[in-house]
């Protein structure tokens, strides 16, 4: 199996995770599912602003856990003068 191939199977599993979990939610309870589709949109958001906007500390540690998620590798390290 090529690379691309494991790839995008994650991504699909990944994106079918995020959307059974309301889903599965919804069956219980239907303002249970608001709920635990809210929190995944903040925490999404959350992220996303962390590494925008956030200081260059937590900035870097935002992209580095977005590469994690989305399975890709480290770049270079950069050395600093």
């Amino acid at each position: 199996m090529s690379r691309s191939t494991s790839r995008s199977g994650r991504t699909v599993a990944l994106t079918a995770a995020v959307a059974a979990t309301p889903a599965a939610a919804w069956t219980i309870h239907p303002a249970l599912s608001t709920v635990i589709a809210g929190l995944e949109a903040a925490a999404g958001l959350t992220i996303m602003a962390t590494a925008l906007f956030g200081s260059e500390r937590l900035s870097e540690r935002a992209f580095r856990l977005l590469r994690w998620i989305a399975d890709r590798p480290e770049p270079p390290k950069h050395r600093r003068p």
